[in-house]
């Protein structure tokens, strides 16, 4: 744009489609049918692709200690195995034994019961994250196209649509404001809840995980020194 092409051959060259599913094609279609100054959406639609990729790195980087707790965890039963047969206890040789063969079905059990319970507590984290003030960026660029407020917004738009009309503040620089806010919030929401999430994996993980790794810790090494 900047360059002076059209927006035909700038969505062409940027590879944009304004029939397309991802965020930022929503808003550009949003913008350019509105009316909105085209030069102004695309900055404002860069910022936005920026916010949502520092977004998600620090969403990915909170998340990071859970996954790896689990990753860890997960990863305990087996090292005990090999640590034991290292050891010359013969664990691999005793889990061929009847109660061995019985202690790992006991353990593997436990295992997929932990794999699956910690799985759950973990999904939120592990699904893709969009920008919490989508409908604001929305909003803020039908503003720019012009477009006359009505009653059908967001209840968050209309708080701000009405404090604007009490106060006599540009609506434009509180939905920035607001934009930022909400932005922020959502960030530091979601790490807490990463931070949480470490503590609470070690419920699902201690009861099912850490007694699988016992059993065959302890067992395999039993039979071992029968055999």
């Amino acid at each position: 744009m900047a360059s002076g092409v059209s927006i035909k051959s700038a969505l062409e060259l940027s590879g944009l489609h304004l029939a397309g599913s991802s965020p930022i094609e929503k808003l550009l279609s949003t913008a350019l049918y509105s009316g909105a100054p085209v030069r102004q959406v695309a900055k404002r639609l860069v910022g936005f692709e920026l916010d949502l990729v520092r977004f998600r790195s620090e969403l990915a980087t909170a998340n990071a200690v859970p996954i790896a707790t689990r990753k860890l965890l997960l990863w305990l039963p087996a090292l005990s195995l090999v640590m034991g047969q290292l050891a010359g206890f013969g664990t691999l040789a005793a889990i061929i034994q009847p109660l061995g063969a019985l202690a790992l079905a006991i353990a593997g059990t436990l295992i997929l019961i932990g794999i699956r319970w910690s799985g759950k507590l973990l999904r939120p984290l592990l699904e893709e994250p969009e920008h919490p003030a989508l409908e604001l960026l929305r909003f803020s660029l039908l503003l720019s196209a012009g477009t006359p407020l009505n009653s059908s917004h967001p209840k968050a738009v209309s708080k701000l649509v009405e404090l604007s009309r009490l106060t006599g503040a540009p609506l434009r620089e509180l939905v920035e404001i607001q934009i930022e806010l909400v932005t922020q919030r959502a960030l530091q929401e979601a790490m807490a809840k990463a931070k949480r999430m470490s503590i609470e994996l070690l419920v699902p993980m201690s009861l099912t995980v850490l007694p699988a790794f016992l059993i065959l810790t302890i067992v395999p090494m039993l039979i071992g020194f029968g055999l």
